[in-house]
């Protein structure tokens, strides 16, 4: 009753598969802001209980003054590109139904940044491959629970198989996370820098879920961990 209350309160702008958060833009007098929401989504699988989406289309929203620039509409092509996935949870009657079955499902939802390694060893999420934590600054600064209302998203390729061997039945999942430290084209961005990180790191993760059962193997691979300079361009 409560929330029916606040809701006439606000007009409906639009209707929102996730949220990704806030872009702050420093226009040096002023500060705009921007939301930024998935709009479009398809659905790639499932895995561990969590619906993989990819996303299709975003929607930014003026959380103040209204300047469109050519900046903002870069990132949101760059999001709109096929290429970021987040995931979502099943419904509580699905969730029920698939536990109840004794499928792979324990009840946390799925963090794509994170290699099944590192959730065996009790880790959150990895930083390296979550490309809007930058978007999650702003509502952290003002006490909203990024894991509640905002999702994370990883850049890359997700494909999820049903296998049957028998009467087996079994989920392939490989995963390519691409690093958001230093991503870019080779003529632009190569080696290493002064931090360790190379350029166009990408861990790939072939995944086979049996019931609750998961094997694992990763494999990384990036630019040549050295210091690179080429007269006439500019390499970072």
């Amino acid at each position: 009753e409560e929330c029916d209350h606040v809701k006439k309160q606000y007009a409906k702008v639009i209707d929102a598969h996730a949220c990704l958060g806030v872009l702050n833009v420093n226009l040096g007098d002023k500060q705009v802001k921007y939301l930024f929401l998935v709009t479009g989504c398809s659905s790639v699988g499932r895995l561990h209980g969590s619906e993989i989406q990819r996303i299709t289309d975003v929607f930014t929203l003026f959380l103040e003054d209204s300047v469109d620039l050519d900046y903002v509409s870069e990132v949101r092509k760059l999001l709109c590109s096929g290429t970021f996935y987040f995931t979502s949870q099943v419904t509580s009657s699905e969730a029920t139904a698939m536990q109840s079955a004794s499928h792979d499902f324990d009840g946390d939802m799925v963090d794509l940044s994170l290699s099944a390694q590192l959730r065996y060893q009790g880790h959150r999420m990895d930083e390296r491959f979550i490309w809007n934590h930058n978007l999650h600054t702003l509502p952290v600064q003002y006490g909203v629970d990024t894991s509640r209302w905002l999702v994370r998203i990883s850049c890359g390729s997700v494909e999820v198989r049903t296998v049957y061997a028998g009467s087996y039945k079994a989920k392939v999942t490989v995963i390519s996370r691409l690093s958001c430290s230093r991503a870019g084209t080779r003529f632009n961005v190569r080696g290493v820098d002064d931090y360790g990180e190379v350029a166009n790191f990408v861990e790939t993760e072939q995944a086979i879920s049996y019931e609750k059962t998961m094997v694992s193997f990763v494999q990384l691979r990036g630019s040549i961990p050295l210091f690179w300079e080429q007269p006439g361009f500019q390499t970072g």
